[in-house]
């Protein structure tokens, strides 16, 4: 301060505290746009990282896109290693940052397959196409064909087995609860008739229709109606290479066979009852049913589009290695799902029961004990016998009810060695081979979603060798470390389909 004029100046002071407002403002107002500028570099870092994934998601399968609707992106890029995706992603930074930005690190930190939980993404994406292709699908038209018939997943129900049962406890008391064998009955049959010379003339079991079955099995009929204008593919599908392979083999249990000789109560029994339940499953197996049913081939439906197997549907059903198998596999599938409907219609027709008592009693005049059960082993032989026609029908193009009426039966109790010249009426009653398809489908449950990514990897083999759906990804994570000037931007973002 200094005197001017008897009054004292304070210009000095102002000045000094103007300096220390001007260098306090500068020094913000530089903190203020250094942070402005990290702030944009880490916006302009995140969005460029976004953009590098985005280019990642737009470089899709356009071939199972364009054929299966699904939305993915190879991780290892078709063999190149699980790397390239990281290095696109450092490539595609490195050219949209510019000046003052360097790339220091990117880590692909985490991956979300199609197989995942379970075929979890699988799952949702197939949804998500059923629901938004704003169609009726063929699945909820079966449901809604299926719906009025009380209890059309379990035909030969707990309450009818068990007055079977009841009927039948006698001669089951007698044969160990198996029923009939056929070489220990004939050798008992022979030892009465020793025992009893006056009974040999009525000793003929030629009579026994199950002497005609006992030979015919399901492979025997596949083959037989197998249509002339089908072509069976000459792959063979590696079941330890596949998704369904992998993940399925360990608890696979092959499918027990009908017992054509109808001999053992304990068979039929089982044969009955092993097509059960399909009903519930058909609800909550909708959405992939009908997209199986959209996107694959079939014995019935046999597409220009190349494939690496002809019977697709056919093995989501029985998942063989082979066309052949796959095709003999869904035939006898189809009859033992028919067998159940069959017998459960045949046990409530007076006459046709009227007829097989009197043939029991005749093959068990020196056993009666035999006769309740030897009734109920040749209703499931008549029944199979029709259920042979129902599945050469199918084959054929016709429909088939579900649940028979007296006017829909077409076989006779001998029937079997007549099968390929029984006709039908072609109408539209019933269900058609795709419809029962599905309901074999359904009996299928979650190894639908694998055997379904099986086809899509085979399938797309044939365009792209590498490819595995293991490494089909529909999510991922990326951890990225860019530098600009002294500020080291650390970024993680997710994103996916």
């Amino acid at each position: 301060m200094r005197r001017e004029g008897g009054k004292v100046s304070n210009k000095g002071a102002v000045t000094i505290f103007i300096t220390l407002i001007l260098v306090v403002m500068l020094t913000l107002l530089t903190a203020v746009i250094y942070a402005v500028k990290a702030k944009c570099a880490r916006a302009k870092a995140a969005a460029a990282l976004s953009g590098a994934m985005s280019s990642i998601k737009a470089d899709y399968n356009s071939y199972i896109f364009e054929n299966y609707h699904l939305l993915l992106f190879d991780k290892t890029y078709y063999g190149k290693g699980d790397g390239e995706t990281e290095r696109l992603i450092i490539e595609y930074l490195e050219n949209n940052l510019g000046d003052g930005f360097e790339v220091r690190d990117v880590v692909i930190s985490a991956v979300n397959t199609l197989l995942a939980d379970d075929c979890a993404a699988l799952g949702n994406q197939i949804s998500d196409y059923m629901k938004y292709s704003l169609v009726e699908t063929v699945a909820d038209k079966l449901i809604d064909k299926v719906k009025g018939i009380e209890d059309a997943d379990e035909p030969v129900g707990e309450d009818e087995l068990n007055k079977i049962d009841e009927e039948t406890a006698g001669g089951l008391a007698k044969t160990d609860g198996m029923g009939e064998d056929y070489e220990d009955v004939k050798k008992a049959a022979e030892e009465y008739i020793k025992e009893h010379p006056e009974a040999a003339e009525k000793y003929n079991d030629k009579e026994d229709p199950r002497m005609m079955t006992n030979t015919f099995s399901g492979l025997y009929l596949a083959a037989l109606i197998c249509p002339e204008d089908v072509s069976f593919s000459e792959n063979r599908v590696d079941l330890l290479d596949v998704p369904s392979g992998k993940k399925l083999l360990a608890t696979y249990f092959p499918d027990l066979e009908i017992d054509t000789s109808f001999r053992s109560y304990g068979s039929l029994s089982g044969s009955l009852t092993d097509m059960n339940g399909w009903g519930d499953s058909l609800k909550n197996y909708a959405a992939i049913i009908a997209y199986d049913s959209e996107v694959f081939k079939c014995l019935r439906d046999q597409r220009e589009r190349e494939t690496y197997l002809n019977m697709e549907r056919e093995y989501l059903i029985c998942g063989e290695a082979g066309d052949p198998e796959n095709y003999v596999g869904t035939i006898k599938k189809l009859i033992k799902l028919r067998l159940g409907f069959n017998f459960a219609y045949i046990i409530t027709d007076a006459s046709k029961m009227a007829r097989v008592s009197a043939l029991a009693a005749t093959l068990t005049w020196w056993a009666p004990y035999l006769q309740p059960l030897v009734k109920y082993l040749l209703a499931g032989c008549w029944a199979y016998v029709e259920s042979c026609a129902d599945t050469r029908f199918l084959v054929e193009g016709k429909k088939v009810p579900l649940v028979k009426k007296e006017e829909d039966w077409v076989t006779d109790l001998y029937g079997i060695k007549e099968l390929l010249s029984v006709e039908k009426e072609d109408d539209d009653r019933g269900l058609d081979y795709e419809e029962y398809l599905m309901i074999l489908m359904a009996l299928q449950g979650d190894k639908l979603y694998y055997r379904t990514a099986d086809l899509i990897e085979l399938n797309t083999r044939q365009f792209y060798p590498d490819f595995r759906m293991e490494n089909a990804a529909v999510e991922f994570a990326v951890d990225a470390v860019i530098e600009y000037g002294d500020t080291e931007i650390k970024l993680y973002r997710e994103d996916g389909y």
